[in-house]
């Protein structure tokens, strides 16, 4: 069986994490068969770009990372249709060499379906090959900001044409399934979670410290409500004041400016973007993840908590309530400050606790990656066996 990969989203020299739920999608089944792996840079018509190649064979997985020299003429329609010409046919070349070099695949798996599931549907027809797609994107959820329904024509277009096409749908949530399917007529659709490396994010004896330690790890954009973090905990400060937040990710210049001017600066610690296995040790440490996002999917953080034995505190968006519960953590309103800090309190005073082994254990069997690439192989048979 051969499986090729066209990866949307996927971590690259320009954007280091982006898509990294991908990749850990991609080794979870290279686990248990071959696969390999196809991304082209999607930098955007208006940043310029060089000429790269990157052919990687980690254990089972065969990863070609590339991308084409951009540059941008500053009209922005014109830069728009050139782009996405060259892109296209950036594209469209490497696939060619692809199956000279490697043969025609079994079956072609898209992750998010733009631009790369464009290819796909030319690449299915002339192997006579079917193809499927992964969805990642919160963007079918009203409350985000670039949401699918303010996207271009043209991005709306393909979208729903490259979903037209594919022979099955994958998504991370039951949330996200139920939203995009009142937009497209998807043929088949099922739930596959986000992965865990287990090997790296599991439960560790941690030191009793008299300080309740927060963590919050994201790309601390807008939608991530990090200004809310805070404010709910300048509100239980009031109350319980022994606690430290530990934030990471993204550039924290603005946060710490905001930090520093309600008073708490001595007690937020921002660490900026740290490497996934540093982002592990820190959160066996913690005794609380915390978000507070307007919107998700499923988001990786969480059950990587999870697997590490350290109950969520979250705001009731997208598939969060999937993966916690009243056994796990506590879901507050998104956007509700005070329920957050009140919630906050009951997770720093113990009323309310939590059995951190049994919350490792039970996370570790749904999102270690034999779990999770055995479903995507399952999967794969039934296509194929059709």
């Amino acid at each position: 069986m051969k499986i090729l990969w066209l990866a949307s989203w996927y971590p690259d020299q320009y954007e280091g994490n982006n898509g990294d739920f991908v990749q850990r999608h991609a080794q979870a089944v290279s686990t248990i068969i071959p696969l390999h792996l196809i991304h082209v840079v999607q930098a955007g018509y208006a940043t310029p770009t060089l000429a790269t190649s990157s052919l990687k064979l980690h254990g089972n997985l065969l990863e070609l990372n590339c991308s084409f020299r951009w540059q941008p003429i500053g009209w922005k329609l014109m830069d728009q249709i050139r782009y996405n010409k060259t892109y296209l046919q950036y594209y469209r070349n490497l696939l060619l060499q692809y199956e000279q070099e490697y043969g025609i695949p079994d079956l072609i798996h898209v992750q998010a379906p733009m631009k790369a599931g464009m290819l796909a549907i030319e690449f299915a027809k002339r192997w006579k090959r079917n193809f499927l797609v992964t969805e990642h994107s919160s963007m079918y959820d009203p409350a985000a900001k670039d949401q699918f329904f303010t996207r271009s024509t043209f991005f709306q277009r393909q979208t729903r044409r490259i979903y037209k096409n594919a022979v099955a749908v994958v998504h991370v949530s039951k949330s996200m399934e139920e939203k995009v399917n009142r937009i497209f007529d998807s043929k088949r659709t099922m739930i596959i979670p986000n992965a865990v490396d287990t090997d790296q994010f599991h439960p560790i004896k941690r030191k009793e410290r008299p300080v309740f330690r927060w963590l919050h790890v994201s790309s601390l954009y807008p939608l991530k409500n990090v200004e809310g973090i805070l404010a709910a905990l300048k509100i239980a400060d009031e109350k319980y004041g022994d606690w430290e937040l530990t934030i990471v990710g993204g550039d924290p210049a603005y946060l710490v400016r905001l930090a520093t001017s309600m008073g708490l600066e001595a007690k937020v610690r921002f660490t900026g973007e740290l490497p996934h296995s540093m982002v592990a040790t820190t959160m066996q440490a913690a005794d609380a993840l915390i978000l507070f996002s307007k919107h998700e999917n499923f988001p990786c953080v969480i059950i990587e908590a999870l697997c590490c034995g350290v109950p969520v505190l979250s705001s009731n968006v997208g598939g969060v309530a999937e993966a916690v519960h009243s056994g796990n953590g506590q879901l507050v309103e998104s956007g509700n400050v005070e329920a957050l800090a009140a919630a906050m309190l009951q997770m720093m005073e113990g009323t309310v606790a939590y059995d951190n082994h049994m919350i490792a254990t039970t996370a570790a069997a749904l999102y270690n990656f034999n779990t999770v690439g055995n479903k995507f192989v399952t999967l794969y048979h039934e296509i194929l066996s059709r």
